[in-house]
């Protein structure tokens, strides 16, 4: 068997496992604007301020951080009465979370097999393994009272409401629903890695990083036109951005390729942009255009994933 054959497995197995995506709702929650905009048929319905854990700013890397997650999750549960008022589970980890864990040391192959396995099924991450579990959003306010003190961003890793908000939200979210947690102030690394998914698998369709390090790729249809974003971390390839658009009539002609050397979103004399869509703008404003119209996909609505 090939390592393409187990790949394009995997990612079936991704797609079944995350038949949520059919259903018409998504949560869009924006670190950097503090908001959560609910859609319903890609409209958005309405906005609600947020707060974040006690780390505002990091992807979640392993449990007991304190920071909130990105990535695109599901709704997995809901309850009507709980610790913070009313709460929407997110199916915290996902497989994207996984890999990158696994790759790192922060969980062992049986704790990915059973994050795997749960998303199989669709159901919640398990809680028994160096990712944690438990992450949610619910009520409890936007700002909390701890003693003398008024509190931002005081969760564990939770997205939290005010809770008349919290009960509207409840009342209209249903199971299922999307949730993509992002930061539109994040450089084009940081924005992509959370969804981006490893992109070599054993002979047993278990994900591993050769000793060049790992790669990790995120395929998006932007306003650009289909935009492959390919992130490495470690071995001897270090940490980079590369970002290769085509036209989206299907014709695979490379219209804008852009390399960050260094994933620091500065583009430097090492870094390279080329493409007819760089013509007339600087490397600085290319970059940009493209993070944005990244930021664009998770911000409208309808993102999905594969």
């Amino acid at each position: 068997m090939t390592r393409l054959f187990w790949l394009i497995c995997a990612l079936t197995i991704f797609s079944a496992a995350q038949a949520w995506s059919a259903t018409s709702g998504c949560l869009v929650v924006d670190k950097a604007t503090r908001e959560l905009v609910a859609f319903r048929d890609a409209r958005p319905v309405a906005r609600y301020p947020v707060t974040f854990g006690i780390d505002p700013i990091s992807d979640k890397r392993r449990a007991f951080d304190c920071a909130t997650p990105e990535g695109l999750y599901f709704v997995s549960y809901k309850k009507a009465v709980t610790r913070f008022h009313r709460t929407l589970g997110i199916s915290y980890p996902n497989l994207a979370d996984a890999e990158k864990a696994l790759a790192s040391g922060v969980i062992s192959l049986p704790e990915y097999k059973k994050i795997r396995e749960a998303a199989r099924k669709s159901r919640p991450g398990p809680c028994n393994t160096g990712l944690g579990c438990g992450i949610a959003i619910h009520g409890g306010g936007v700002v909390r009272q701890f003693g003398d003190n008024r509190e931002r961003d005081w969760t564990e890793g939770c997205v939290a409401l005010d809770n008349p908000d919290m009960e509207k939200l409840f009342e209209s979210c249903r199971i299922g629903d999307a949730v993509v947690i992002f930061n539109s102030a994040s450089n084009l690394y940081a924005l992509a890695r959370p969804f981006a998914r490893l992109t070599t698998f054993d002979a047993e369709g278990l994900p591993f990083c050769p000793q060049e390090g790992c790669v990790y790729v995120l395929d998006l249809v932007t306003a650009l036109g289909r935009t492959v974003i390919s992130i490495t971390e470690g071995g001897g390839l270090g940490w980079s951005v590369r970002v290769r658009v085509t036209p989206g009539d299907g014709s695979g002609k490379e219209i804008l390729a852009l390399s960050d050397t260094n994933a620091d979103g500065l583009i430097s004399f090492l870094d390279s942009v080329t493409g007819p869509l760089a013509e007339g703008r600087s490397s600085e404003a290319v970059y940009e255009m493209v993070r944005q119209a990244v930021v664009d996909v998770f911000a409208g609505g309808t993102y999905r994933g594969l």
